[in-house]
């Protein structure tokens, strides 16, 4: 059982230096949750500051930063299984692919946090 899915953050040109984050069980509100985890690393992601914008955007898909279980991080290709469509974060050039469809970060955000409650985006 489980939910499983892999959130990949590009940082470099090279997809061996990806990082990814595999959640056992976040599948289910994988798109959301990354919408509201890039709205929090807006500020670092529009300063170029990857790094960070990596840190915050980890951070917030992370429910719960106590459990020995739940998440895992790797740096490479996607390696682990995958129950949902794909979902990577280009901190090079500011874009979120979704299965087949790439949009830009903002407009990522902009799109899906309108589908939400003004107070559930502050959380």
């Amino acid at each position: 059982m489980g939910a499983r899915t892999n959130f990949t953050i590009v940082t470099t040109e090279d997809p061996n230096q990806n990082i990814n984050l595999y959640s056992h069980w976040g599948g289910d509100s994988s798109v959301m949750d990354l919408a509201l985890a890039l709205n929090k690393a807006m500020p670092r992601i529009r300063m170029g500051d990857t790094s960070y914008a990596a840190r915050i955007i980890i951070n917030a898909l992370q429910e719960d930063h106590d459990s020995e279980t739940g998440y895992g991080l790797y740096v490479g290709e996607v390696n682990h299984e995958e129950q949902y469509e794909y979902k990577e974060v280009d901190l090079t050039n500011n874009t979120v692919t979704i299965g087949d469809l790439t949009k830009p970060i903002d407009k990522f955000i902009s799109y899906h946090l309108d589908m939400i409650p003004a107070e559930i985006e502050t959380v």
